[in-house]
């Protein structure tokens, strides 16, 4: 058996990096669940671009998390890298590559594609803003649904009072005009079948995770929208010898949507994060016992 460091790599957008403090996804849980059933040591490092002119000075351009398993048994160690970043789009990933290589991880996890294809008002592409669209509210996701609410009482009574005025105007938006993903379909699969490309001369296994759902009420046009971009990343994983796993199937039996989601319909809060991590660990766990084990 080799106790040689083994690494898993996952790309991705805020719905992998996970939202607020303690950043809860499905990669922080599936660390948890591994470390309950894998005889070495799994541990865990998040890790984000972010903006060195915030940083005066010392200059940087990462900042990360590293979480060691303390309880490690010996043997042989997994680390699970998660590289996703929220507000960054898949031309990002690009970024990363050196540090894969070098990492020479056997599966990268590359969940991308919802960011950007949600259905977002016109006016981000043109710049026809209405007259009474302050310009706080102009960008990409300064209207988007709040995830949840601050606990404390009027902290709760701005946030609640603000976020429905910026439902309505942002579904007056999309009803005046149709809206546009901040990246059309085309140009995702082409960045999608490039990096899938880069990846793989690498010669790692790479799963490919399809969108989960969204809600219509919340995000007009974006399910349908969805299954094009579904159907999209599928064939271009197929084109790339990548794996493609639809999830979202297994989810939908795990709990309702509001169940397993934030109140804005698009992250997945704790309970999703933990169903999320399941189907992972039931999809990758063969491959897990097999180099561990073998």
């Amino acid at each position: 058996m080799s106790c040689r460091a083994r690494n898993w790599v996952f790309l991705g957008d805020s719905l992998t990096e996970g939202v607020g403090s303690q950043r809860v996804s499905h990669v922080s849980e599936l660390t948890k669940q591994l470390r309950a059933t894998n005889n070495g040591g799994v541990h865990e490092f998040r890790l984000r671009q972010i903006n060195r002119d915030a940083f005066r000075q010392i200059d940087f351009n990462v900042a990360g998390f590293m979480n060691v398993d303390g309880e490690q048994k010996g043997g042989s160690q997994l680390w699970l890298w998660n590289l996703a970043c929220e507000g960054q789009t898949i031309d990002s990933d690009f970024a990363w590559l050196p540090l894969i290589a070098t990492l020479e991880p056997e599966l990268v996890v590359v969940f991308r594609g919802s960011l950007e294809s949600i259905i977002r008002p016109a006016a981000l592409s043109d710049g026809a803003w209405p007259w009474w669209a302050p310009a706080s509210w102009r960008d990409y996701a300064a209207t988007d649904p709040r995830c949840y609410f601050s606990t404390t009482w009027w902290r709760k009574a701005k946030q609640t009072s603000v976020d429905a005025l910026k439902q309505r105007a942002r579904l007056k938006l999309l009803r005046e005009r149709d809206g546009q993903p901040l990246m059309d379909v085309d140009l995702l699969s082409a960045h999608h079948a490039s990096l899938l490309k880069s990846l793989r001369e690498l010669g790692t296994r790479v799963v490919v995770l399809g969108l989960l759902p969204v809600s219509e009420d919340r995000f007009p046009g974006s399910p349908e929208y969805f299954k094009t971009v579904n159907a999209r990343l599928r064939e271009g994983a197929a084109s790339e010898g990548a794996e493609f796993f639809d999830w979202a199937t297994q989810l939908a039996e795990k709990g309702r949507h509001d169940e397993l989601f934030y109140r804005d319909g698009f992250h997945p809060n704790a309970d999703g994060a933990r169903a999320l991590a399941e189907i992972l660990q039931t999809r990758l766990c063969r491959e897990l016992a097999a180099t561990t084990h073998g």
